[in-house]
């Protein structure tokens, strides 16, 4: 029992969560919004002090601008944000490096659910968004990549 305990306890002990911290903007062009409309700014600035997440986003296109933040704790507990006067309520977890976050809400009555995957590239300049939106029309998905707008970052 005890030689259990001690690998449990090396195993967690390897795993060191990335941080997503930093500014980053949607390189639109290597981006795939699949069948909605391309945004033509789409940025994050992320707060990652482990368990705690923390996304300030803001979009603008064609149909106006929005600005939102998005609150996630990495252990598996329900968060609630508002999005576009919506409440969205996610559970996050780690997979390995990605952190995978399963959201729900409803837009306009209709409900959809998000299931996200984020994960930080070897050299931490991009965070790529691999995004499932489930509606009532069908599945969606969708590929954004982010560049790091602060070089500094190590």
């Amino acid at each position: 029992m005890k030689s259990v305990v001690a690998f449990l306890a090396c195993s967690l002990a390897v795993f060191a969560a990335p941080d997503f911290s930093g500014s980053w903007k949607a390189n639109v062009a290597k981006s795939n919004f699949g069948a909605m409309p391309s945004p033509d700014k789409y940025t994050r600035v992320i707060e990652h002090k482990e368990p705690t997440v923390k996304i300030d986003e803001s979009q603008s296109s064609e149909r106006g601008e929005w600005a939102g933040t998005i609150n996630l704790k990495t252990d598996g507990t329900e968060t609630t944000s508002e999005i576009r006067g919506n409440a969205l309520k996610s559970v996050s977890r780690w997979d390995g490096e990605v952190l995978t976050v399963k959201s729900k809400f409803e837009f306009n009555g209709t409900p959809i659910e998000l299931d996200d995957r984020l994960s930080l590239s070897a050299d931490k300049k991009t965070l790529t968004l691999q995004r499932k939106l489930d509606t009532p029309n069908g599945v969606l998905e969708q590929s954004v990549v982010f560049e790091r707008q602060d070089p500094t970052v190590k």
